[in-house]
């Protein structure tokens, strides 16, 4: 735990929010954790824990370059899974943990909670420190993985019978297909829904803070009532999304290059999957709706009477002879205030019921299909484009 400081001198309790979860500690001690400068160890560690073994074992097996219709160097999946997945995930702690740490310390840096709510929001903020360290969360975390491990082995993954992990399409596993079993797909499952996990926290916290009586502003220039700066600087969330487009894309060119598949049988789970990972970075935020639709119905109708009063008095003394005119409430009643008026009515009707923008979401969407560009090219369109641009310069 850290503390932040508000401007007014008041100390409120602040969450480091990855610096702990699910097994936490097993973590640390496998040196697999990259908190405190320890970034590269932890990302060699995640290899030599999850990719080597394989790649030994295989070589024993004799399954490494050969002796299977899909020995383990061409299994594109695993080896996306374990230098680019895991490691990813695993670093992925950094950018995120210190995006959302900020986050947290903006509530009482921008003075959106009130001061006789401070306890409460300490409060919040020490149940989403349980709640990320619950050993139950640990327990669930981890069957979890093991329970979509045998999931996915069992529905084998690489549409190939015979390969590295059961040579001869018996149901036994080579060595390597038993270390890949029980350690290293558990491993890449279980960094994958600790992160689920994280973010249902996140969003847990969220939804507990906007059911505060918080100060908001209608007219916020954020268009978010003050809350903006939740959905502003989500590229950190683009890592997770671009490993689980990766690892997918992985699976589906493994399929096609040594299953027969084409990509057209596949586009459709691509899809779903790369959309299932941007609602889980992003749902979090959609708790804070409620709460922006009544700061949004509330300062429309605040709006309207005040813009009705000022246009009211405005027309009086330039359309009208000005007789009775309150000139006092009229303050600088010239074309300017008028049009200032208009505008912060316009900022008010424009406020977002979830607070990112489109482009927010379209960034994250484009950063996260890059994995899939190389399976375009398994196209029949994009294999005749290939040949006439080729026959243009040869």
């Amino acid at each position: 735990m850290r503390e932040a400081r508000s401007p007014g001198g008041d100390i409120c309790e602040a969450l480091f929010w990855v610096d702990g979860g699910p097994c936490a500690g097993a973590l640390r001690r496998l040196g697999v954790a990259p908190l405190r400068g320890r970034a590269f160890a932890a990302f060699l560690k995640v290899i030599l824990f999850a990719w080597l073994p394989l790649v030994v074992l295989a070589a024993a097996d004799g399954v490494l370059v050969g002796g299977a219709s899909l020995p383990l160097l061409h299994d594109l999946s695993a080896h996306t899974r374990f230098l680019v997945a895991v490691p990813l995930l695993v670093l992925a702690d950094l950018p995120i943990g210190a995006r959302l740490d900020r986050c947290t310390a903006q509530f009482i840096a921008a003075d959106l909670v009130r001061e006789d709510d401070r306890a409460l929001f300490a409060g919040i903020l020490v149940a989403a420190r349980r709640a990320r360290d619950s050993r139950v969360a640990a327990v669930v975390v981890l069957a979890a993985a093991y329970l979509i491990t045998a999931g996915v082995v069992a529905l084998g993954e690489g549409g190939v019978g015979d390969s590295w992990q059961a040579q001869g399409g018996t149901r036994g596993f080579t060595l390597a297909g038993g270390w890949y079993a029980l350690v290293s797909l558990p491993l890449f499952h279980f960094v994958l829904v600790r992160w689920v996990h994280r973010l249902f926290v996140w969003g847990r916290f969220l939804r507990r803070v906007s059911r505060l009586d918080l100060q908001l502003t209608a007219a916020h220039p954020d268009r978010a009532g003050g809350l903006g700066f939740l959905g502003d600087g989500l590229l950190p969330f683009a890592i997770p999304v671009f490993a689980v487009s990766a690892v997918i894309a992985s699976a589906i060119g493994t399929r096609i290059l040594f299953a027969g598949a084409t990509l057209e049988q596949y586009h459709s789970s691509y899809v779903a999957g790369l959309v299932l990972a941007l609602m889980c970075v992003v749902g979090p935020l959609f708790v804070v709706a409620p709460t922006l639709l009544r700061l949004k119905l509330r300062g429309l109708l605040q709006y309207g009477v005040l813009g009705s009063r000022y246009a009211q008095r405005f027309e009086a003394r330039w359309l009208g002879a000005g007789e009775g005119v309150d000139e006092s409430l009229l303050g600088t009643p010239d074309v300017q205030s008028l049009a200032d008026l208009a505008a912060c009515h316009a900022v008010v009707r424009g406020i977002r019921l979830v607070p990112f923008e489109p482009r927010d979401i379209l960034v994250l969407a484009l950063l996260g299909a890059l994995p899939a560009l190389p399976l375009a090219a398994t196209t029949s369109a994009a294999r005749e484009f290939l040949q006439r641009a080729l026959r243009l310069f040869l």
